[in-house]
């Protein structure tokens, strides 16, 4: 089992209990406030660990096409996730890519505040539930 599979292990065997007793891992929550896939998270798993990756060699790393790397990598990077850089060449072709994060901390830091971000925007859409449920009960009450 190589380092990748055993930190994906050590994430996912971390458990958060929830007020209704349900158990999730970190993966769970980043995967659902983000919407990422179990491919995106492979993949920040993969560049957790340092270095730049072009999409050939995470394709080759995790066994997945070019094209299903390439759409996670952009998804990464349009959420800060991961920075891209282009290759300086001096031949001529195709441009490559490559893609990293910057700095592991300041990743965290993005991570929490968005974490805090989505815990406000749920209590407020849920207070306001509430409150329109709680008129709609006293207004048919005095009907």
């Amino acid at each position: 089992m190589g380092p990748v599979e055993l930190a994906a292990i050590e994430i996912a065997a971390q458990r958060v209990k929830l007020p209704s007793g349900r158990e999730i891992t970190p993966l769970e929550a980043l995967k659902f406030c983000y919407n990422l896939s179990e491919t995106d998270i492979e993949i920040l798993i993969v560049m957790l660990q340092g270095g730049k990756y072009d999409v050939e060699t995470l394709a080759n790393k995790l066994g997945l096409s070019k094209a299903t790397i390439n759409r996670s990598l952009n998804k990464l990077a349009a959420i800060g996730f991961v920075e891209r850089e282009r290759e300086t060449r001096k031949t001529a072709g195709r441009p490559r890519y490559f893609y990293y994060i910057r700095d592991p901390a300041n990743l965290l830091s993005k991570i929490q505040n968005d974490l805090d971000f989505c815990a406000k925007a749920f209590e407020e859409g849920i207070k306001n539930m509430l409150l329109s449920s709680l008129r709609k009960a006293v207004a048919k009450t005095n009907e």
